[in-house]
């Protein structure tokens, strides 16, 4: 008869045996959990470092933009700054334009972000004559149309990259794929 256990009929070796099972349960329960929580911990500081650089990378859009703005308002004025002046607008924005450039794209996360970094190189180029400080030519009436064009397609990265950095902030995954319909995406989303 069991001496330990009045009401089992459990040999002391039997409940030292089932008591190490219950142990070394809990143990490895409690060992997946440590696991489990430390994985996740990694994952979410991976995604708060990758949502700062797309943070810093959406602050570098926002001044582009904002260059590019000034500069052109700048090339409107009939009172300009002379030419090669450090406040310039439209030399800040080549300064600006000539960062993102060289932005590595290897530093880009995700098929999203090397679209809309090449997207915004090919927009930066684009823009260079509608802010440079050569005089206005009012040649051709469409220069401002296409000049808010390139200023609506540097929203919607800027809105892009800020809504990936959202996403990667609160742990959830980064989105693989641009929206097909771009411009209606970012018309819901207003």
């Amino acid at each position: 008869m069991n001496k330990l256990c009045l009401l089992t009929n459990l040999s002391s070796s039997d409940i030292a045996a089932w008591a190490q099972a219950i142990v070394s349960s809990i143990a490895i329960i409690v060992g997946a959990i440590v696991v489990f929580w430390q994985t996740r911990r990694a994952r979410l500081e991976l995604s708060e470092r990758e949502a700062r650089k797309l943070d810093g990378l959406v602050y570098l859009l926002i001044h582009l933009k904002e260059s590019a703005l000034e500069a052109r308002a700048e090339k409107k004025s009939l009172q300009r700054l002379p030419l090669g002046h450090p406040t310039e607008p439209s030399k800040r924005f080549q300064e600006l334009a000539d960062e993102i450039q060289r932005f590595p794209l290897e530093a880009a996360l995700a098929p999203v972000q090397i679209d809309s970094l090449l997207t915004i190189r090919r927009v930066v180029k684009g823009m260079l004559p509608y802010v440079d400080s050569e005089p206005e030519l009012d040649l051709n009436s469409d220069n401002e149309r296409i000049f808010q064009e390139y200023a609506e397609v540097l929203d919607g990265r800027i809105l892009l990259f800020q809504e990936e950095a959202d996403r990667l902030m609160k742990g959830k995954q980064m989105r693989h794929a641009v929206p097909r319909n771009w411009k209606s995406y970012r018309d819901s989303r207003s």
